[in-house]
């Protein structure tokens, strides 16, 4: 993993601590990259909440951008994903 994805990683799981206590629930202790979102313990609408600090935070938008194949099911592909916005920009 590079400099870069350690620091967007790190910043996804502080979004997904900040929504998880907005929102009352409690994350899953053994996150890691190879976690799958859904075992975060965040549904669907707590998920988008952290998107929406990501993009926010790191200023790139990988949803809004029709060249992302695909959903990213686990934490890395995320992570993949901000990388390779930024990349492309």
């Amino acid at each position: 993993m590079t400099t870069r994805e350690l620091q967007i990683e790190r910043e996804l799981l502080r979004c997904l601590e900040e929504v998880a206590a907005q929102t009352g629930v409690t994350l899953a202790s053994d996150l890691n990259q190879h976690s799958t979102l859904v075992e975060s313990g965040l549904d669907s609408l707590a998920m988008s909440m952290v998107i929406a600090l990501m993009d926010e935070r790191l200023g790139s938008q990988p949803f809004g951008d029709a060249s992302l194949e695909g959903v990213p099911n686990t934490l890395a592909e995320l992570v993949l994903a901000y990388k390779r916005m930024e990349e492309d920009y």
